[in-house]
């Protein structure tokens, strides 16, 4: 049997302390483990995928596995999405960690292309799609999680704890990054301690795992009285409710999903190897910037989440569409060999995804009722995040390696611009009641 939520005040026992503990352990290592490609996908380009020493041909398709991740991401948000809705958050928070923590094995003990050939990246991108598949419904039933254990003056704030939690995976695994490249060396590196970063990530699952099998479930309880209603309910959960009661507030949820998806890998995990790739950056002064600008990124997800509580979600997803089509062009002009002026062009991209980042979650759930919340999320962040965040690295590299390089951040302006027209009037939802 299933708790009531929070936020509904007919369970006044639930520890909200204990689940942003146990919502946030598990999406840090949810983090650690999928930002650990792409933060590494420097180092062992060459190892499955053989080129000259300056050729991008091993990064770009390094980058094309990157975004090939992306295609399980659908699935697993429709599976994880009707399990977190029929069966409850927790035994999808559960099954997504598990995943993630068998794609990072699979990495980390994957044999290189100089071993077996051709096998090597097949095995690489199965491993992918599992952590594809896992990441495709844990952002939506780590939200739904959070803001169903919050008072309704607090969605904002519990949700926002989200992206400082995965932003404190990505900062682990670029300090045990950066600590190994000091410790062992660049060729070191490249040769065989990239594989250390995985199996830390698969064994942090594991203990991930054991910690959210112990949560306080969320999903609304059935009453004896409205039983037949809920099952009628959860039975009716699926696509067609979605595009029938539902589409309007799931294409509004896809929108904002596929801006937020594009500059947030943009921001966040693209532009240091940007600055690697056009302006000469030694890699080990993009993992240090990587590390400085997502611990300034984490600290400003609560505060902002609070904000919205009070202001609401709209102004501030309206600030950020608008800040990125003023500020991208300017911004990505300063990219530079220079750690510096790296450091801040990335922590200025990075404030403004801050500004979205810290609402979406509570904003996307609470347009949807709580037998199809993750479901319709899941599937809406899933399928924008595939199609315009996971293929940022691979436009951006391909673009520079076809010398239209300055087109790269003209496409993220047309996003943005495209973006504030599409969302200009979405309704407010921080300050009404959750949908039960």
């Amino acid at each position: 049997m299933t708790t009531s939520t929070a936020s509904d005040g007919v369970h006044p026992t639930i520890d909200r302390r204990r689940q942003l503990i146990t919502g946030g352990v598990g999406h840090l290592i949810e983090y650690f483990d999928w930002s650990a490609y792409s933060f590494l996908a420097i180092y062992f380009a060459h190892q499955f995928f053989p080129g000259g020493e300056s050729s991008l041909v091993p990064l770009l398709s390094t980058f094309a596995v990157f975004a090939v991740g992306f295609l399980a991401r659908p699935v697993g948000g429709i599976v994880l999405g009707k399990v977190a809705d029929r069966r409850g958050r927790k035994a999808a928070l559960s099954l997504s960690v598990a995943m993630m923590g068998i794609g990072s094995l699979i990495i980390g003990l994957s044999p290189t292309f100089y071993q077996v050939g051709v096998l090597a990246p097949i095995v690489l991108v199965i491993a992918r799609l599992v952590q594809g598949f896992s990441t495709g419904g844990e952002l939506a039933t780590a939200s739904a999680f959070l803001m169903e254990s919050a008072p309704d003056d607090r969605r904002g704030t519990f949700t926002s704890f989200t992206n400082v939690t995965s932003s404190a995976g990505k900062v682990l695994c670029l300090g045990i990054i950066t600590g190994l490249v000091h410790l062992v060396g660049t060729e070191n590196m490249s040769d065989w301690a990239w594989r250390v970063p995985f199996l830390i990530g698969a064994a942090g699952a594991v203990v991930a795992w054991w910690i959210r099998r112990r949560a306080q479930e969320t999903l609304v309880a059935a009453t004896d009285s409205g039983e037949a209603e809920r099952v009628a309910r959860m039975n009716r959960g699926s696509f067609a409710e979605l595009f029938t009661d539902h589409r309007g507030a799931f294409w509004r949820a896809f929108a904002i999903a596929a801006l937020t998806g594009a500059m947030f890998y943009a921001w966040g995990t693209f532009v240091p190897t940007w600055a690697v790739v056009t302006a000469g950056l030694d890699k080990e002064s993009a993992v240090l910037i990587s590390t400085i600008a997502f611990v300034f990124y984490g600290l400003l997800q609560v505060p902002l989440g609070r904000l919205s509580d009070r202001i609401g979600r709209r102004p501030m997803l309206l600030t950020f569409a608008l800040g990125n089509s003023v500020l991208t062009v300017p911004l990505f002009l300063l990219v530079s060999s220079n750690a510096l002026d790296t450091l801040l062009v990335q922590c200025a991209g990075l404030a403004l995804t801050a500004i979205v980042m810290s609402i979406s979650g509570a904003m996307v759930g609470e347009m949807f009722p709580s037998h199809v919340r993750v479901l319709a999320t899941g599937t809406a962040m899933s399928f924008a995040t595939a199609i315009f965040g996971g293929t940022v690295p691979l436009i951006g590299t391909w673009l520079h390696s076809a010398g239209a390089t300055e087109l790269f951040p003209v496409y993220l302006v047309v996003l943005n611009v495209v973006g504030a027209i599409v969302l200009w009037r979405i309704p407010e939802t921080a300050h009404a009641r959750l949908l039960p």
